[in-house]
């Protein structure tokens, strides 16, 4: 019996060898790398959320202020939109042709004019040289000066155009048979009353602020035009100091820019510069309303 031989597979050369470990390491590493991009998540679809829209400006009411200087108006103002804005001045070019001048601001955040439907009817009563009136919403003051006929005629005309709304300044106390209670004393005055009894109705007639400021209060203007024809009409000597009011904490400077103030208001309805002096409260001083004394 012969041996069997046994014959070994050939064994690959070295270099061979490492060539084809090589080529698997690579396979492996390729297999590797795609799994590795499958797995990666997809980038989010979701939507980013929407950025919050800024909140609205606060609103405003439109306004309107005119002022008959002799004849000529001037105005100034805001309004919403450069629609009301031309409408308005055309209303004005209108009532007082070449003798008006101005100009409004536009502002989008002011509200809708609700007086601009009637501002013509209005504007056609509107032309007594001195007045003053101003729109402000659904709130009208009248100041400078108007007779009181003007007064009656102008508050009938707002009554009617403008119902429910409110009016102030001059149209306060017109047409009622009891005056305004802060102008009692001076409307118990009888004609020719001396300029010392003047004074001391002056003096029991408070005379308001806007808080913090010189500006007389829309609600002391009639007191104020009642006070002027009480100066002019009273009989001898007319020479008044008015010391400005002042409360606790304000200064001396602003106490005599309210003096000043109330004698603006008394030189627009009538009375002479020449008969009105002005001063302050010293700093420091307690609360005190305005005051009067004969020079």
């Amino acid at each position: 019996m012969k041996p069997v031989r046994m014959t070994a597979s050939p064994l690959l050369p070295a270099p061979s060898r490492t060539a084809l470990a090589a080529a698997v390491a690579l396979a492996a590493v390729i297999a590797i790398a795609g799994c590795s991009r499958d797995a990666t998540p997809a980038p989010s679809t979701q939507a980013t959320a929407a950025t919050p829209a800024a909140p609205p400006a606060a609103q405003f009411e439109a306004r309107l202020n005119l002022v008959n200087n002799n004849g000529t108006v001037r105005y100034d103002g805001t309004v919403d939109s450069d629609v009301s804005r031309k409408a308005i001045e055309a209303m004005l070019r209108q009532a007082y042709g070449t003798g008006v001048t101005g100009t409004l601001a536009v502002d989008a955040a002011a509200r809708p004019a609700p007086w601009q439907a009637n501002l013509p009817q209005f504007l056609s009563a509107f032309t007594m040289p001195g007045a003053a009136i101003g729109f402000d919403g659904q709130r009208i003051e009248l100041g400078g000066h108007a007779s009181d006929s003007d007064r009656t005629a102008l508050l009938a005309r707002a009554e009617q155009l403008f119902p429910g709304y409110t009016l102030t300044g001059l149209f306060r106390g017109v047409g009622s048979s009891s005056p305004d209670a802060a102008a009692q004393a001076l409307a118990a005055l009888k004609t020719g009353a001396s300029a010392g009894d003047v004074v001391k109705a002056l003096n029991q007639t408070p005379i308001q602020f806007i808080d913090g400021s010189a500006q007389v209060s829309p609600d002391s203007l009639a007191v104020l035009s009642q006070a002027a024809k009480a100066i002019q009409g009273s009989a001898g000597e007319r020479r008044i100091e008015i010391t400005g009011p002042a409360g606790a904490g304000e200064d001396l400077a602003l106490s005599q820019q309210r003096a000043e103030a109330i004698k603006v208001q008394l030189i627009v309805n009538g009375v002479s510069p020449a008969s009105i002096e002005t001063k302050g409260h010293p700093a420091g001083s307690t609360d005190s309303g305005a005051s009067f004394r004969l020079l």
